[in-house]
């Protein structure tokens, strides 16, 4: 009987050491966690940053617009005009000069705002992954759960100790 009680009492104190490693590497889990919640909200401020960033680009890019409708339009009167010209051939050539330029320049323009447009999908794989917050969140709330528990486990391993 005494033999059983130690083996008993041997056991008792593995599952106390064993419950203290756990509840150890489960704080060192929820340290992480909570390093890795301050990572995401500086992500997540980043993130706005880089939204506030792509309304402002929207917004020139909405201007860039109607500039280019209005320099297309700048095109077409000049077009009209280089025909109604076509006269005198001297001034022609320096119309059909200045107009070839222009062209070239509206064409770097439209490329440059080309560049620097962004797609609907890069705003919505953005906005997925700051989804991930809410994930860790509940990871969390799962390990408040388990360190209760644990703690409610060694509350009755200390019980069962106080008996013997």
């Amino acid at each position: 009987m005494e033999e059983l009680l130690r083996q008993l009492t041997t056991l008792v104190q593995g599952l106390v050491d064993d419950m203290s490693v756990l509840k150890q590497d489960m704080q060192t889990v929820k340290q992480k966690l909570g390093q890795l919640e301050q990572r995401m909200d500086k992500l997540e401020q980043r993130m706005d940053t880089f939204e506030q960033r792509m309304d402002k680009l929207e917004q020139r890019m909405d201007k860039q617009e109607e500039e280019l409708r209005w320099l297309k339009e700048q095109m077409k009167e000049n077009t009209d005009m280089i025909k109604a010209i076509r006269d005198n051939q001297l001034e022609q050539r320096s119309i059909q000069d200045g107009m070839r330029h222009e062209i070239a320049n509206l064409r770097g323009d439209m490329a440059a705002i080309r560049e620097q447009m962004a797609t609907k999908d890069d705003l919505s794989r953005l906005r997925e992954q700051m989804a991930t917050k809410k994930d860790i969140s509940l990871i969390h709330q799962r390990l408040d759960y388990q360190l209760g528990r644990i703690a409610k486990v060694e509350e009755e391993m200390y019980l069962l100790k106080k008996v013997e």
